[in-house]
């Protein structure tokens, strides 16, 4: 299904290049918070095609992200749009800039895992974040919470490979391998080819961490013009309709209500400016249909 979905978000790539004037560049994704982003870039530049006329909405193929900001700075693609959880040293690198609005809302920062067999019965009754800290965690190179999760005094083990993380969990390499509440659902149907691939259903981890879209400094317009068509969006509602319609279900699906909530602290986000804040959404408490 999540295959289909990538091939089918694809296609209404390349159909939306016909008639376009404004050139936009996105990387494809390889899950369906990817087909949600691009969604939300498709929607602002259409909330704004008024005022700046039309587009094209170009994807490039999926490559890892250390590689996604050597692009964006050397400014290979003409307004090249990076989602990336915020961290210090994209803002003290030279030749960028972002949007300041958060793309997840910051769902991404809340977390539910995967976890291996040998491990599962364990980890489910765990009652601290001390006893947790004791339990290893695979992660994918360079990853935002890596630096989050190292700080609270958790075993990282950063590997290669989106796929075969869930690999390595399935096969007790590592303990516990941790995704967004948005993410799990449709990765644990995507790959439910993997052996022994089971999910934690005992405890929750959340810190602030959220996602915005960088671009290269010197792609002035393509920021204005993304951002002000998010914040139409926003303000008359398009983009929580959007929001509501992909993550409820997987909202539902965390259970959180019955789940020990471990927050964990990200002094990262600490230098970053405050507006972003006021977007964020508690997914414990929202109200859904």
């Amino acid at each position: 299904m999540l295959r289909r979905s990538l091939a089918l978000m694809a296609i209404l790539i390349l159909s939306s290049t016909s008639r376009a004037d404004f050139a936009v560049t996105y990387f494809l994704g390889e899950n369906n918070f990817d087909i949600y982003s691009y969604e939300l870039i498709k929607m602002s530049l259409e909330k704004t095609r008024g005022k700046y006329g039309d587009f094209t909405l170009t994807a490039v193929d999926n490559i890892p992200n250390k590689r996604r900001f050597a692009i964006l700075q050397q400014h290979t693609f003409p307004n090249l749009v990076v989602m990336r959880g915020y961290q210090t040293k994209f803002h003290t690198k030279g030749g960028l800039t972002y949007i300041n609005f958060p793309v997840d809302f910051g769902l991404l920062g809340w977390r539910i895992c995967f976890v291996s067999p040998q491990s599962k019965a364990k980890i489910e009754a765990i009652e601290s974040l001390e006893e947790l800290r004791r339990y290893s965690i695979v992660q994918g190179i360079d990853w935002t919470d890596n630096i989050i999760l190292r700080e609270n005094g958790f075993r990282v083990i950063e590997l290669e490979g989106y796929q075969n993380l869930f690999k390595v969990v399935a096969s007790g390499r590592a303990d516990l391998f941790c995704r967004g509440i948005n993410e799990l659902p449709g990765e644990l149907a995507a790959f439910k080819e993997i052996g022994n691939l089971m999910y934690n259903e005992s405890f929750v981890l959340t810190y602030k961490m959220p996602f915005f879209y960088y671009l290269n400094s010197k792609d002035i317009l393509a920021k204005q013009r993304i951002e002000e068509g998010l914040k139409l969006a926003y303000e008359d509602g398009s983009i929580m309709r959007l929001w509501h319609e992909r993550f409820d279900a997987n909202i539902q699906f965390a259970n959180l209500q019955h789940r020990q909530i471990f927050n964990l602290t990200n002094h990262a986000i600490e230098t970053a400016p405050k507006g972003y804040e006021k977007y964020l959404i508690d997914p414990a408490t929202i109200k859904l249909p």
